[in-house]
């Protein structure tokens, strides 16, 4: 088995999630200059759909490195199958850090009025619980991307 990435799709590289991060940072640093007032308070809501997507992307990058690797616990999964986990797994980790991105620029804004605005403590805990749970999918996202690689694709290409 190869790997089953296209030709043109390369690995996620940290580069790439350092500038998502900080073009985004800096876009939610703007957002929040310019609209903080005016939102509604954050809601707790918002990182569980965060987490839920990394948590099933963790369970599916452990079913996906088994099949790859013909471990003997593991279901055969269709290529295509492979695939398209790893596409997910590398759109997964880019989204994940323009969140995590957005809400450090939402959060470098307001934590100054930490003391003097009473809303900004329940939102400064949102931001922080988003920019966690968006580690945790950039972590999984990765994880994912790289599972559908063969430990072997190197071994085959010499041949």
């Amino acid at each position: 088995m190869t790997d089953l990435r296209p030709p043109n799709m390369r690995r996620t590289a940290w580069g790439q999630l350092a500038v998502i991060v900080v073009v985004l940072g800096i876009a939610g640093w703007l957002f929040a200059r310019l609209a903080y007032a005016s939102l509604p308070p954050l809601s707790y809501a918002i990182p569980v759909p965060i987490a839920a997507l990394a948590i099933a992307e963790l369970i599916a990058a452990r079913r996906v490195r088994g099949a790859v690797r013909h471990e003997p616990w593991a279901r055969p999964m269709a290529a295509l199958v492979i695939a398209r986990c790893v596409a997910l797994g590398k759109a997964s980790a880019l989204v994940a850090a323009g969140v995590a991105g957005a809400f450090a620029g939402i959060l470098i804004d307001i934590v100054p009025d930490l003391g003097t605005v009473s809303a900004v403590g329940h939102d400064v805990q949102v931001c922080s619980a988003v920019i966690v749970v968006a580690a945790v999918l950039i972590a999984a996202g990765l994880l994912l991307e790289r599972a559908g690689v063969d430990p072997g694709r190197d071994r085959h290409h010499r041949d």
